[in-house]
């Protein structure tokens, strides 16, 4: 699940390191995007994500 150019999140500099409402909000739409096209992997995140539970994603 790699990012496309477009969907790169910018680089941070200063006190501005948090992410916004906004991104959060991209990314799990990314994310549901993801799991409606069939992507397993953003089927379980989104199911730690449900459960607030933090399971990393590894790619091989």
């Amino acid at each position: 699940m790699a990012f496309t150019e477009a969907q790169q999140p910018t680089k941070r500099r200063g006190r501005a390191k948090d992410v916004t409402k906004r991104e959060v909000e991209a990314a799990r739409d990314r994310l549901r995007d993801a799991a409606a096209a069939g992507d397993v992997q953003a089927c379980a995140a989104l199911i730690a994500l449900a459960e607030n539970k933090y399971s990393p994603i590894h790619t091989a």
